[in-house]
Formats: structure tokens, sequence, C-alpha cells
């Protein structure tokens, strides 16, 4: 594991890093906190904001 592994969340209020241990290396947020609320306003957008 390398520093290819290092990445910072993908949420857009959040700026934390994060080592991705997933198998396929895919890991965009530093927790499920943040992928969660990022998710919700997405479909909140979808459903409401149309």
């Amino acid at each position: 594991m390398g520093a290819s592994r290092l990445g910072v969340c993908s949420a857009p209020t959040c700026d934390r890093a994060h080592v991705d241990v997933a198998r396929n290396g895919t890991r965009g947020y530093c927790s499920t906190a943040c992928q969660n609320r990022v998710k919700s306003a997405a479909h909140r957008a979808r459903t409401h904001g149309a």
C-alpha cells in the first residue's frame, strides 16, 4: 500500500484525508457520515428540486 491510497474526502464541505483500504481503490469519502450527507442531498435535489 503506497501513497496512491491517500485521498481527500469528496464531500464539498469536508477537507479530511483518508486512506483507501477498499480492495478496488475506489473509496471517495472519509466516513459513511460524509457519504450519507452527500447522497441524501443529491436525492433531495432530484426529488424536491425538480
